[in-house]
């Protein structure tokens, strides 16, 4: 599963080993980090060069990160608005998030709503972070074989594919499958 990871970038030198330490659980998990931005914030605190420019290239870069995950991790302690708009576009996309804090102020990103169970707020320390992150990643795991599902089709629709798919030679299933990559491709673009 693809995970995404958000968190304060201008606190990074501060909660550097907090993030580090989600990063290796998901890692740890078997899971793929979508941009392990982390890293490169590391490289450039060392150096002690941050530059906007720098910044605005890993935005965009996350925000492609955002897009590609199956879920979303927010390392929400240390406020951030980049945090909070990367909350916002995960929720737009339907995509599940967990939002971690290590203290007891507002949770994760207030004002933002979402549809049942599409936003977790957890309080953590560094001994109970596995658990949490483990169970969330557990609860959203997409198995990467393919997955099966039945729906229901009006007769006109049905006789409609029938002929398309004797026309054509290619399944009902396949048909379907290209109409869904189709729009796929209208919302990347």
């Amino acid at each position: 599963m693809i995970v995404h990871f958000v968190a304060s970038k201008s606190h990074a030198k501060h909660e550097l080993r907090y993030y580090k330490a989600v990063l290796g659980l998901i890692e740890k998990a078997g899971h793929v980090i979508a941009y392990d931005w982390v890293s490169s914030a590391n490289n450039l605190i060392k150096r002690d060069k941050i530059e906007t420019g720098v910044w605005r290239e890993i935005d965009a870069i996350n925000e492609d990160a955002l897009k590609r995950a199956d879920v979303v991790i927010i390392e929400a302690t240390a406020k951030s608005f980049f945090s909070g708009v990367q909350a916002s576009r995960a929720v737009e996309l339907k995509k599940p998030v967990l939002v971690l804090t290590r203290d007891t102020s507002p949770l994760g990103v207030s004002g933002l709503t979402a549809p049942t169970g599409f936003i977790k707020s957890k309080i953590y320390t560094l001994r109970t972070l596995p658990a949490i992150v483990e169970e969330f990643l557990a609860e959203n795991i997409i198995a990467t074989n393919d997955l099966r599902f039945n729906f229901y089709l009006d007769r006109e629709v049905y006789a409609y594919l029938r002929w398309v798919s004797a026309k054509t030679g290619r399944s009902k299933a396949e048909i379907i499958r290209s109409l869904i990559y189709k729009e796929m491709q209208k919302d990347v673009e």
